[in-house]
């Protein structure tokens, strides 16, 4: 489940089809849709991950207004931004709250990207941007949500089926890159399902348009997804849903630095293995709106192993390291329904606890000091509330308190517990002027706690003691203001089609936004606080759906700034707003012969940035940019390939030699790659 400040659905359900913009929400309170919300949300399914044929999860989520991808293209080197928060450098990852089957994943590493799975293994994509889901799931989610739904049996199964077994074979011509995906999906009966997945995935190194080896491309990975769910009680009011997936990647020779690609660091052997376990039940009796209780309890661990550095004399032992993030949760929330003439409300409240360990194990306690180990207890307690007037005016409020002690390992040098407390709070309004305009508008506070790095983290003085952070770090503070516009309408140019708009302006003010203090002496602390940010920005997100046309267009324009601090400070805000980005996508369909063509255009507008690094800094110039992607997706319904899903796709047509503005200099896109992949279901 994924919490949302949201409205209720407008009627679209009489349309006979429906934009990207009308996709159901999954959340707290009254089902809605993307469109509904008041919050610059995006819902992407399945098939807009199969249609981009995508290496990362990125490569899908980039296509949505407000988010891009920071790093480098491996797979190991990843990591998000959204409205310009994410990716500046370490410790940045809780400013983005990410959720597998509603877990939360959370990594961060020397060097190295943060979320580490195959796009092939989910449903469903959403990306709720802004600080306003903080109330439901964390104080400090500054930027916003990014929660991702793995399949289910049923994906795979017709009403009635027992069993059915899902293979894809996939092939990308950049990197000779191959992909198995099976799944096997049973139900023996009304009461229970499964889920068996198992992805191999082996690639040898891309080449960017100019022809250049882009490291850390060469991977072998397998994933593995195992879901069970039963059913029982009368009318199926209780329900046990069971799941684990498992990533395992392997490079050798790789870059240390994969996120930069920089030598200067030397090169390594990486396995990385993710897993992420939960069980859930749940408990909705029809005969009592009172209750809609869920209950999780969960297991996470992100395992980096590095071994066999290559590179500066004197400092290959301290990269030889087995580094971990493991993680324990439990969160109970339950949604009570009240009803009345021309009124509804949804109250939902609940409690999240959790205890994660940050494990650094280096052949070196020398080095210790860098990626400290450490222990986070978290406690939060929230409560949502949405009102409902005539179903067209919704009033949302929603208030959240967490409870931290971060404990240091036993070889940060200090032994000094941080005991801390963060609040959150949203006020959200949407008016539905007519059956197709509606205005909304949120206000939203949070506050983000530091984490172990930011604390502990230290650097040699003179005497040759060391100075942490812990103790002089103030929470960050984030306040949030939206106003948005949105259109729908049916029945535009034909019958039964949609077209759809949602328009955001926002600004968020940012004090004591936490950055690594590059400028720093010997003794003085890592992190610092900035005394005052701000990000502004547009997001625009347009779509058209009819039988045999579609097309969609998403836009960002962002600006931000740190306020009297220095530019020696990483990240210096400004350089770390993306560039402004437009993606547009056209296709038509041919239902005759069940065949689907599209195009995506990506513009990325020029823009220059400043980049403190190991020789100081230096001014990094983006270039105007358009990519081309096409593609091409027929579903046979006769002949010898009947009931195949074949896609072919060519991705960077032109095959340009580029970088995203946010990329270090040394980072280079994918050149062009043709991509075919064969998928049927059994």
């Amino acid at each position: 489940m994924i919490g949302t400040v949201a409205a209720p659905a407008m009627a679209q359900e009489d349309a006979e089809t429906f934009t990207p913009l009308g996709r159901i929400v999954l959340g707290a309170g009254a089902e809605k849709v993307a469109i509904d919300a008041p919050q610059s949300i995006s819902v992407l399914d399945e098939d807009d991950i199969a249609t981009v044929q995508p290496g990362t999860i990125g490569d899908v989520l980039e296509r949505s207004p407000g988010i891009s991808t920071v790093g480098s293209e491996s797979r190991f080197g990843e990591s998000l931004n959204i409205r310009g928060i994410g990716g500046g450098t370490s410790a940045d990852e809780p400013r983005i709250v990410t959720l597998i089957d509603g877990v939360k994943k959370y990594y961060e590493s020397y060097r190295q990207g943060s979320l580490f799975t195959d796009p092939a293994f989910f449903k469903t994509v959403e990306i709720l941007r802004g600080p306003a889901s903080s109330t439901l799931y964390g104080a400090g989610a500054l930027a916003g949500v990014v929660s991702l739904e793995t399949k289910d049996a049923s994906d795979f199964l017709e009403p009635g089926d027992p069993f059915g077994i899902d293979q894809k074979l996939e092939y990308r011509s950049n990197g000779d890159g191959r992909e198995s995906a099976t799944f096997l999906a049973f139900a023996p009966d009304d009461q229970f399902d499964g889920l068996i997945g198992f992805i191999y995935d082996d690639s040898d190194f891309m080449e960017s348009g100019d022809g250049d080896r882009i490291f850390g491309t060469r991977i072998t990975e397998t994933n593995v997804l195992v879901k069970g769910t039963l059913r029982f009680g009368d009318a199926d009011e209780h329900a046990v849903e069971t799941g684990y997936i498992r990533y395992q990647g392997e490079a050798d020779d790789q870059l240390l630095d994969v996120i930069d690609n920089v030598s200067f660091f030397g090169t390594v052997d990486r396995e990385v293995i993710d897993t992420t376990a939960f069980v859930n039940y749940q408990y909705n009796p029809l005969d009592n709106d009172l209750i809609d209780l869920e209950v999780q309890l969960s297991h996470g661990k992100s395992e980096n192993n590095v071994t066999d550095f290559q590179g500066s004399p004197g400092i290959a032992d301290s990269f030889d390291t087995d580094y971990a993030y493991e993680g324990r949760g439990l969160r109970i929330e339950n949604t009570a329904r009240f009803q009345g003439a021309a009124v509804e409300n949804y109250l939902t409240f609940g409690v999240d606890i959790s205890q994660q360990d940050r494990i650094s194990t280096r052949a070196s306690a020398a080095n210790a000091a860098f990626q400290p180990e450490g222990t986070t207890d978290t406690i939060g307690i929230f409560a949502q509330n949405e009102f409902i007037w005539d179903q067209q005016l919704t009033v949302l409020t929603g208030a959240r308190i967490d409870f931290q002690e971060t404990t240091p390992g036993d070889q940060v040098p200090t032994d000094q517990t941080v005991n801390d407390e963060g609040q959150a709070a949203t006020l959200a309004l949407h008016y539905q002027l007519t059956d197709q305009w509606a205005v909304f508008s949120s206000a939203s506070y949070t506050e983000r706690l530091p984490v172990v790095d930011e604390l502990y983290d230290s650097r040699a003085t003179a005497g040759g003691a060391d100075q942490v952070s812990a103790g002089t770090l103030e929470n960050e503070e984030s306040r949030n203001i939206e106003l948005g516009l949105s259109y729908s309408r049916n029945d535009v140019i034909g019958t039964g089609d949609q077209l759809s708009f949602k328009t955001i302006a926002f600004r968020n003010d940012l004090d004591n936004l936490i950055a690594r203090n590059n400028a720093g002496a010997a003794g003085e602390p890592v992190f610092v606080n900035i005394d005052e940010a701000s990000i502004q920005g547009v997001e625009l997100e347009a779509a058209y759906e009819s039988e045999r046309f579609f097309g969609a267009l998403a836009y960002t324009n962002l600006d931000g700034e740190n306020e009297n601090d220095p530019a020696s400070l990483n990240p210096n805000l400004e350089d770390r707003i993306p560039a402004n980005t437009l993606v547009l996508s056209l296709g038509t369909r041919i239902p005759a012969v069940n065949l689907e063509l599209g195009w995506t255009g990506t513009h990325y507008e020029s823009k220059s940035r400043s980049s403190a690094g190991m020789t100081g800094v230096t001014t990094i110039d983006t270039p105007d940019e358009v990519i081309h992607d096409i593609y091409a997706a027929w579903t046979p319904d006769e002949g010898v390939f009947e009931d195949l899903t074949i896609r072919l796709g060519v991705t960077n047509v032109a095959d340009t030699d580029y970088r995203t503005h946010l990329q270090s200099a040394d980072v280079r896109r994918t050149g062009r790659s043709i991509n075919l992949s064969v998928s049927r279901t059994f």
